[in-house]
């Protein structure tokens, strides 16, 4: 069992125990999905006992907030696009950005999926504890719809809810890619990416 333990935590070298324990959890999330997900077999994967956790992060719960809190930051980093490009290729960009960052992490695809299964549950989920970080990211976009798109004239709201509707669609799309068994590879996150990004170069005409 020891000799087992050293074998998987060496998976993490150059990675401290947070860190470790994040990747670990995504990593479980990506291969067995949100139920499956369990404490023990985070702390297993990395090579610690799960007790140790608790050092680090308030249990699951801590680990999973923790998780989503730096996926959406690393998210919100993609509408960082350079000064140059403008309009729709802004939105290609944006649309082939978001579909790589995705397509790269499985484990926050089904966490998102997971979220919006459980929307009328009653219980705080990640999601939930980063609910400021969310608003920030969906202001951020609709600030990129406005310049990119025209779409000033949609209140915050609407603006929030097309934000959210590009995301579904990438996760949605990835998700039946890998449900049928095929590679999310670099033709296929194209192909997304493009029917993303028609979908949103097609909102200024249904919008006027």
């Amino acid at each position: 069992m020891a000799g087992k333990a050293k074998r998987i935590a060496e998976e993490f070298a150059g990675f401290s125990t947070p860190e470790a324990i994040l990747i670990a959890a995504e990593k479980l999330c990506g291969e067995e999905g949100p139920s499956g997900l369990k404490l023990r077999g985070i702390a297993r994967r990395v090579g610690i006992e799960p007790a140790s956790a608790y050092n680090h992060y308030k249990g699951l719960p801590g680990i999973l907030a923790a998780l989503i809190r730096n996926a959406l930051i690393a998210e919100m980093a993609l509408l960082d696009l350079p000064e140059d490009l403008q309009g729709n290729a802004a939105v290609d960009e944006l649309c082939l950005r978001s579909t790589r960052f995705f397509a790269e992490r499985p484990g926050i695809v089904r966490l998102s999926l997971n979220d919006f299964a459980e929307v009328h549950y009653q219980t705080p989920n990640a999601f939930d504890e980063n609910q400021a970080l969310i608003v920030q990211m969906l202001d951020l976009e609709a600030a990129f719809h406005r310049r990119h798109l025209g779409l000033g004239h949609l209140s915050r709201k609407r603006l929030g809810e097309i934000a959210t509707s590009r995301r579904s669609m990438i996760l949605a799309l990835l998700s039946l890619t890998w449900l049928n068994q095929r590679e999310a590879d670099e033709a296929r996150v194209q192909e997304i990416a493009g029917l993303a990004a028609a979908f949103m170069k097609g909102l200024p005409a249904q919008m006027k």
